[in-house]
């Protein structure tokens, strides 16, 4: 099976499963590539966010169908949902929030200042 994420699976988070959590996209650990289980700039993020620390430099630029004015607000609702988990080790949610990151964003460097 091949992990994919769709646009209506990121708007289907519940503000409850925001509440108390949920694993309902979490990839399964063998569907996640070994660069975000040794870890990466998305799991750098998806860290950052767990922990409360600041974020790394990036910017992002969403995916084909991910590209409209609600994407952000669902894609952190359903990483923060996900992250909240307590039924996966912390390394596998680690990697595949990172993992579901990089289905919906690509990452590029932080614009530097004129």
């Amino acid at each position: 099976m091949t992990y994919k994420i769709t646009r209506t699976d990121l708007a289907s988070i519940t503000d409850l499963e925001l509440a108390f959590s949920t694993e309902r996209f979490l990839p399964a650990w063998d569907e996640i590539p070994s660069e975000f289980k040794a870890g990466n700039l998305y799991t750098r993020i998806a860290e950052s966010i767990f922990y409360g620390r600041p974020m790394p430099e990036f910017e992002m630029a969403f995916r084909g169908e991910f590209e409209d004015a609600d994407a952000p607000a669902a894609i952190n609702k359903c990483v923060r949902a996900h992250l909240q988990s307590y039924a996966r080790k912390h390394e596998h949610k680690i990697a595949g929030v990172g993992f579901l990151m990089a289905q919906v964003f690509d990452l590029l460097p932080a614009s530097q200042p004129a």
